[in-house]
């Protein structure tokens, strides 16, 4: 391999595994969800939309007893019909779709 090459390498070797380059979207950690006790929402209905700006669509979306924003998404609710609906723009992750769910549980 020429000296460019392993220079390439040992680059993109250190950007795949340096931690100020993490992606948040890219979060396979495990995690335990909250027990029924602990959830304002223990069996919710859900919905997924995609919306170049999330956070403004659930801002302005009502009815609605709360929100919370992340800046790839967000997620608002109906406690008593148990609905929640989550916003992503179009590019998303399962991870992503997690965090806003668990959201959606807690009402909070």
């Amino acid at each position: 391999m020429t000296r460019n090459r392993w220079q390439i390498l040992l680059l993109c070797t250190a950007l795949a595994i340096s931690p100020a380059m993490a992606d948040r979207l890219l979060d396979f950690s495990s995690f335990n969800p909250p027990a029924v006790s602990q959830r304002r929402i223990s069996v919710p209905v859900g919905s997924w939309l995609v919306n170049p700006q999330p956070s403004g669509f659930c801002q302005q979306a009502g009815p609605k007893d709360g929100f919370i924003s992340r800046p790839e998404g967000c997620v608002f609710w109906q406690v008593q019909a148990s609905r929640c609906t989550i916003v992503t723009t179009g590019q998303t992750s399962h991870s992503e779709l997690g965090h806003l769910f668990l959201h959606c549980l807690q009402a909070r």
